[in-house]
C-alpha cells in the first residue's frame, strides 16, 4: 500500500445575514475556501441570522445554524464555539476569496515558530493602498503585531484552539464593531502572539468599500468605540 496523506480537519466559523445576493457572495466564500487547499479538510459552520435558505448550502457546510434573534458578532460567535472541536479554528467574514495554499503558508510559520497561536492571511489591495511597501513583499514570512488592520484581520483570524479557550466567552457587548480589536487586547492580555502571514493570500471583498460608509455605520462604530476604549481604558 502506498503513503497516504494526513487530512488535517479545520473547523471554520462564518456568520452571515442571508438574502439572494448575500447567499450567492457567501457561497462563493465557501467554494473558494474548499478549493484552496488539497491537505485540509474545512469543516464550515454557517451561522445565519436571516433564515434565507438553508438548502442552498446544504452541500458546501458541515452545519447550518439560524439565530432568530437580533444580530450580536460576539454572542454568535460564542454560540458556534461550542461545536467546533480541531486543533485549529478560523473565524471568516462571508465576503472573502481565499487563495491556494493560503492556509498551508500560515501552517509553516506555524512550524518555525510553534509559539504563535494567531494569526491572519493578507489582503494585497489593502495593503497597497493603505500601508508602506514593506508590507508587500520583503523576505520575511511574517509580521508579528497586534495592530488592528495591518496586522490582525477581523474579517479572518486563525487560531488555535488551547489559545482560543483562553479567550472565551468572546464579550459581547461588542455586537457589530470592534470585535476585532477587543480580540487584539485580550491576545495581549493572555499572552498570546499574533503574526500576519505575508505569502497567506486572502482578498477581502469590502476592501474596496473602505471610507464609504453610511452615516447609520458610522455612528454604530462610534458608539462601540466608546465601549471599547471605556472597557480597555485606552
Amino acid at each position: 500500500m502506498g503513503d497516504k496523506t494526513l487530512i488535517m480537519v479545520i473547523d471554520v466559523v462564518i456568520l452571515t445575514n442571508s438574502s439572494k445576493e448575500v447567499c450567492e457572495i457567501t457561497k462563493r466564500t465557501i467554494t473558494s475556501l474548499h478549493d484552496s487547499e488539497t491537505n485540509f479538510k474545512f469543516k464550515v459552520h454557517l451561522i445565519d441570522s436571516n433564515e434565507y435558505s438553508s438548502k442552498d448550502y446544504e452541500k458546501i457546510v458541515y452545519r447550518y445554524d439560524f439565530i432568530n434573534e437580533p444580530f450580536n458578532y460576539n454572542r454568535f460567535l460564542n454560540y458556534a464555539f461550542r461545536n467546533v472541536s480541531s486543533d485549529w479554528i478560523i473565524i471568516s467574514n462571508n465576503d472573502i476569496g481565499y487563495e491556494r495554499g493560503w492556509f498551508s503558508e500560515i501552517m509553516e510559520i506555524h512550524k518555525l515558530r510553534p509559539d504563535i497561536h494567531s494569526f491572519s492571511p493578507k489582503d494585497p489591495l489593502l495593503y497597497m493602498k493603505y500601508f508602506s511597501n514593506h508590507f508587500i513583499g520583503g523576505k520575511d514570512l511574517y509580521y508579528e503585531s497586534y495592530k488592528v488592520s495591518e496586522a490582525v484581520m477581523g474579517w479572518c483570524l486563525v487560531i488555535k484552539r488551547e489559545s482560543l479557550n483562553k479567550l472565551l466567552p468572546f464579550d459581547e457587548i461588542f455586537d457589530m464593531y470592534y470585535q476585532d480589536n477587543d480580540y487584539a487586547e485580550n491576545l495581549k492580555k493572555n499572552g498570546i502572539r499574533h503574526a500576519l502571514a505575508r505569502h497567506s493570500i486572502a482578498c477581502h471583498l469590502n476592501t474596496l468599500n473602505i471610507g464609504k460608509s453610511n452615516e447609520n455605520i458610522k455612528g454604530k462604530m462610534k458608539e462601540d468605540e466608546i465601549k471599547f476604549r471605556s472597557k480597555w481604558k485606552v
